[in-house]
């Protein structure tokens, strides 16, 4: 997209949600919009609204001007082109912010635990066939220790699965102690 300010024209290399928020600001040269406007009028809900305000009026290049000028974007703000934008690039690149749902990520990071310490303890089990507990956490942990550091209660928590699923059993004689069934 070209865009054409008091100094010279830019070329903005845009993601089509910036380029349509910003196509807004083409049809009323001049004019303020506020928050709620840019959302109605580009279809945008409230999250990638502010993603995509941010990168255009927060963050590097700030293309359109926010009022009041502060670092995040509330419903309340209003906006306007910049027209003292300006870059010693003649060609600018305005990235847009990833979005992460980093609950997903959290739950993905610990599902893909769960099974690296049941899949250790069972090749601990497998080549030692007789473990007494801390035998086994002190050999999953030093497994596990190059990927991460796993927590003694997910250790346990395993186990416990790995006995309903009959992977494992007490040792009838010590109680501590467990037993990998082939």
């Amino acid at each position: 997209m070209r865009a054409s300010f008091d100094a010279r024209p830019i070329d903005l290399q845009l993601a089509t949600t910036q380029a349509a928020v910003l196509d807004l600001f083409n049809d009323a040269p001049g004019e303020t919009l506020t928050y709620a406007q840019v959302k109605a009028r580009s279809g945008l809900d409230d999250a990638d609204a502010a993603r995509v305000l941010a990168s255009l009026s927060v963050l590097k290049h700030k293309i359109l001007a926010k009022t009041p000028d502060t670092r995040r974007v509330s419903p309340t703000d209003t906006f306007a082109v910049n027209p003292g934008f300006t870059d010693r690039m003649r060609r600018v690149r305005v990235p847009l912010p990833t979005v992460e749902d980093k609950k997903r990520v959290v739950e993905d990071v610990a599902k893909d635990r769960t099974v690296a310490v049941d899949a250790a303890i069972v090749r601990v089990m497998k080549a030692r066939k007789a473990l007494t507990h801390n035998e086994l956490v002190v050999e999953v942990v030093k497994q596990l220790s190059r990927v991460f550091k796993p927590d003694m209660r997910l250790i346990k928590k395993q186990v416990e699965h790995l006995i309903e699923q009959e992977y494992l059993e007490r040792d009838p004689d010590k109680a501590s102690a467990y037993r990998y069934l082939a």
